[in-house]
């Protein structure tokens, strides 16, 4: 099957990367209602909007449907306004800003397995970019919801052959299920296997509900940045195949009861769930820094893209006097992510290194407005 301009893949595709979407914008708010308005109105189905904006779309059909599909609908986008795609054979860029692939891509799977009446539960998530708002709050006020469930697999990661087993939050899915899953996705042209090496997407908020929680690429490339694309082969290969899969009979077999907690964080509501979930077995220590350290600074770097400054400042050590108000810029907040993701993705050697790099970027960037 082609992705043809009439195909509600191509639609939904087309309309996500065309329009910039920041995490809370009308715009995120319009592109929800457009996804809504262009559902295929199944007498079966139930369409809902809980409090923050999350879709839910629960098409289910028999009770092995246990399932759910997630995608967000925001972007890294700082601005609203169109997306200039430059449209080759083989790929899509946008001219000077992200593609928003990520997750525009993911959004147009999951209307592509609804159109294709896939039994199962799907959520279109908000502010997945502003430190997973949406998804926290499926964990904060949902989890009845959830544990009816058992895979919660996201449509949302880089590159070709991903499929996540762990987050930085830990593991998020038994190697048996990835791996069963990966031969699933197989084709001639898709090549997929189990990758330990993710960073965040809004599955992590389900570990302690469903035991098999995923990330899937997608095939994009180089996301947040000007330099983002979309291999958009291997995007129609993946969208036509999973509406091929039997999602019902893949292994489930990890526990979610054995996830622990070590440090709950509240970051003033902003990602209020991202609790530390941290497998013991799993936490890597890397020289004077560790890999909690990290994590712990990248939560600190989307609290202050969300406004709230205190946990940022008091990372860097930074005491304001009584009047100062810190500000920090969103591309150089995301910039500062895009950093330590990386070194947590690859387990690089340098990670102390790279993080007092940050860290001397943020007192260069970090000024405070008095008044």
């Amino acid at each position: 099957m082609k992705l043809t301009k009439e195909s509600i893949g191509y639609r939904t595709l087309s309309r996500a990367l065309n329009y910039k979407r920041p995490s809370g914008s009308t715009a995120e708010t319009s592109f929800g209602k457009w996804l809504i308005s262009n559902l295929p109105g199944y007498a079966h189905t139930t369409v809902w909007v809980d409090d923050v904006g999350n879709i839910h779309v629960d098409n289910r059909k028999t009770i092995t449907n246990r399932t759910i599909f997630t995608a967000h609908m925001d972007t890294v986008h700082t601005s609203m306004g169109r997306n200039l795609i430059t449209k080759t054979a083989t790929h899509w860029k946008a001219n000077g800003a992200p593609l928003g692939a990520d997750d525009g891509a993911g959004c147009a799977i999951l209307m592509n397995l609804i159109h294709r009446d896939i039994g199962a539960y799907y959520c279109f998530t908000v502010s997945e970019e502003r430190g997973g708002v949406g998804a926290g709050h499926l964990s904060n006020h949902h989890k009845d919801l959830l544990a009816e469930f058992d895979r919660a697999v996201a449509f949302d990661r880089r590159g070709t052959s991903s499929v996540i087993t762990h987050q930085m939050v830990g593991r998020t899915c038994s190697d048996k299920f990835a791996e069963a899953l990966s031969d699933a996705l197989g084709t001639d042209t898709l090549m997929y296997a189990p990758d330990d090496t993710g960073s965040y997407t809004d599955t992590a908020e389900f570990i302690d509900v469903i035991p098999e929680c995923t990330n899937i690429s997608v095939g994009y490339e180089r996301e947040h940045s000007a330099n983002e694309t979309l291999n958009l082969d291997h995007f129609i290969d993946l969208l036509n195949h999973v509406a091929t899969i039997n999602w019902d009979i893949l292994p489930v077999e990890r526990d979610p009861a054995l996830v622990e907690f070590d440090t709950f964080y509240d970051y003033g509501g902003l990602h209020t769930t991202y609790s530390n979930f941290t497998y013991k077995d799993n936490y890597i220590p890397m020289g004077d820094i560790t890999e909690q350290d990290v994590i712990d600074l990248i939560k600190a770097l989307r609290a202050g893209i969300g406004s709230n400054m205190e946990p940022l400042l008091k990372i860097c050590g930074v005491r304001p006097e009584l009047g100062d108000h810190y500000f920090l810029e969103s591309n150089d907040a995301h910039y500062c992510i895009e950093e330590l993701e990386y070194v947590l993705d690859t387990k690089h050697s340098k990670l102390t290194t790279v993080y007092y790099d940050v860290l001397d970027d943020l007192a260069h960037t970090l000024r405070p407005a008095v008044g």
